[in-house]
């Protein structure tokens, strides 16, 4: 049985912990990774925190998101996995193999799901093409902050290209989240992001209690 700390890396074994939080818009991802930053590192844990897009190239993540940007799904897929090459081969591989836990905001996940589900483009050939970028390296733990999109995107004005998009949109998304889920139970764990933000991050940090086995004295 691989060891927690360790990632399964092109047949062999990389040191390190890779977390990815998933979800759709406005679900609260970036308060929870914060919290999750600040929890791990009491524990004394070395963590490195990143995201995407922009985890690669900032610039791409400004084109991605900003709101007058025009952009065929197409486009959207080549920047997306341009990005994660990048982002992998910066940041993600050179912490896993420092023993870092890396806590990442979006993976291929929601490249699955937004540009898979939402926009239609054949999910296979995602999968083939991001597989390249992402050197093998999968999350050892993934946590879907799962809510219905008509409750999260009532909170506030849209902000990005993706929150501006119309509910069915949003739809397809969280189905797209939901089936990745259910094929691979093993890895993902799904939670109700509705509810408030401190219960949210009760039932995240059991989770991570969970998975790194942290005894309730040890804290």
């Amino acid at each position: 049985m691989v060891n927690w700390r360790q990632t399964l890396y092109n047949g062999g074994i990389m040191k390190g912990l890779f977390i990815v939080f998933e979800g759709g818009e406005k679900v609260g991802k970036t308060t929870q990774l914060k919290r999750a930053k600040e929890y791990l590192e009491k524990l004394k844990f070395s963590v490195v925190l990143t995201h995407e897009p922009g985890g690669g190239d900032p610039d791409i993540r400004k084109k991605l998101l900003d709101k007058k940007e025009v952009l065929t799904p197409e486009e959207e897929l080549d920047l997306f996995c341009h990005d994660r090459t990048l982002h992998v081969e910066n940041v993600v591989k050179p912490a896993l193999e420092r023993n870092k836990v890396v806590l990442c905001d979006r993976f291929e996940p929601s490249t699955i799901a937004y540009q898979g589900y939402g926009r239609g483009i054949d999910i296979a050939r995602i999968e083939k093409k991001s597989k390249k970028t992402r050197q093998n390296i999968w999350p050892n733990l993934i946590l879907l902050l799962d809510a219905d999109p008509r409750i999260m995107l009532t909170r506030e004005e849209a902000t990005s290209r993706f929150d501006a998009e119309k509910l069915d949109f949003h739809k397809r998304v969280r189905k797209g989240f939901i089936a990745q889920a259910a094929k691979d139970p093993i890895h993902w764990r799904i939670l109700n992001a509705a509810r408030s933000i401190e219960t949210v991050w009760e039932e995240i940090k059991a989770h991570l209690d969970n998975y790194l086995n942290i005894k309730k004295d040890a804290k």
